[in-house]
């Protein structure tokens, strides 16, 4: 059985023809959770030329059919897109479609047209990331991107939530669902606690704490404007700390930022790391993580972090409540609230070590095999309605 999945994700691809996920979310590790189910998968995204290629999407069992929308005009980009996404469905048994996004929605209406079984997975909010994404072009699509994202996942029949509250309240599903995370880390390791907690004790001897953010430069939304007001108000109070970021994108308008607050001296911008072993490295050398999103669905980057025992804090979008204590929250965009909360925690050391053991305990719920186990359930039930449907087909044809 063949399975197609759809996202509005750019791949990029080398002279081999191995394919990259551009913004590092797609992995082949995601496939691979599908093809325990399906014989393959045919992947339609978007095709963009990129230099940068950091996050392997390619593997076996997997087959790629994504839009070059440089190659078609914006007149027929979406009657291309459209066509595009029948001709794949029409090879295909059934399709996983990621939303939101826009080509979710479409991939959502030919499925239907073409009585294709389908099921949708949920990982965003359309709004607020439209809202957030710091263009006016965004706000202006932030309200029909909404209403169109909700009236599709209303009609799945089968539907995957990053949350457990959060996405269900904003999308109601309609049919059968489940909340399971898309985060990929390893099951958390005892050694891994014993090091945070041997950190957290010589903590006085560094010269500076240092406080962790990921996400990409080239949006609002990850609340690099919050985390650098706070470190601002940080070291006006005489603390020594330094912020360090990654992710993708330019990070020229964060320096140029950082340099009109007077901080630029305590702030690291690096790019993109490798999903894995060397963002968890980097991890390792926080002191605390910082999510203080002005939007989120689940944030994986906050589950890997607490993963690695790290203390964190985070605003109160999407689903970081689902993740942290209430008393580690703040309000999105509240400078002041973070830089209390961060003081706070630095300032104690028990409380530091509560927070390490408590996230740990907290990620062990998102290891792999205990999300393997509440995916599989539905999956197999989505199976078994596209087998039905096959052989429905199947069973019509022969009629005629």
């Amino acid at each position: 059985m063949i399975a197609g999945f759809f996202y509005d994700e750019r791949f990029t691809r080398d002279a081999a023809g191995t394919y990259y996920s551009s913004t590092g979310s797609l992995p082949y590790a995601v496939f691979e959770r599908y093809l325990k189910h399906f014989d393959r998968i045919v992947v339609v995204g978007r095709y963009a030329e990129q230099r940068e290629r950091r996050t392997v999407a390619s593997g076996a069992g997997v087959e790629f059919a994504c839009i070059d929308a440089s190659r078609l005009g914006r007149t027929r980009l979406i009657t291309a897109v459209a066509r595009h996404v029948r001709e794949t469905l029409a090879r295909v048994d059934c399709a996983i479609i990621r939303l939101p996004g826009l080509l979710g929605p479409l991939a959502c209406r030919e499925a239907i047209r073409s009585r294709t079984p389908w099921m949708a997975e949920v990982v965003g909010n359309a709004f607020d990331s439209l809202w957030n994404f710091g263009s006016w072009k965004g706000k202006v699509a932030a309200v029909p991107m909404q209403l169109l994202n909700r009236h599709a996942i209303r009609r799945a029949r089968f539907a995957i939530y990053v949350t457990q509250q959060f996405l269900q309240r904003t999308y109601p599903p309609s049919g059968m669902w489940a909340g399971v995370s898309d985060v990929l880390i390893d099951a958390p390791e005892a050694d891994t606690l014993r090091r945070r907690i041997a950190r957290i004790e010589a903590g006085s001897a560094r010269a500076a704490a240092v406080l962790g953010l990921i996400g990409s430069y080239d949006v609002n939304y990850k609340g690099h404007e919050t985390a650098l007001r706070a470190l601002a108000q940080l070291a006006r109070s005489g603390r020594a700390v330094t912020l360090r970021c990654i992710g993708v994108g330019d990070a020229g308008r964060w320096r140029a930022r950082a340099a009109a607050l007077g901080v630029h001296r305590f702030v690291e911008f690096g790019g993109a790391l490798p999903q894995g072993r060397r963002v968890l490295d980097w991890m390792d050398g926080l002191d605390v993580y910082l999510a203080p999103s002005l939007q989120e669905g689940l944030p994986r980057a906050l589950v890997e972090a607490m993963s690695r025992a790290l203390p964190a804090i985070g605003s109160l979008r999407g689903g970081i409540p689902e993740l942290l204590e209430r008393r580690w929250l703040h309000r999105a965009g509240d400078h002041r609230a973070l830089a209390g909360l961060a003081a706070a925690l630095l300032d104690d050391r028990e409380e530091m070590k509560a927070q390490a053991l408590r996230n740990w305990r907290v990620a062990s719920e998102y290891a792999p095999d205990v999300l393997d186990a509440r995916r599989e359930g539905l999956v197999e039930q989505f199976k078994e309605a596209a087998i039905a449907n096959a052989r429905g087909q199947a069973a019509r044809a022969f009629a005629q």
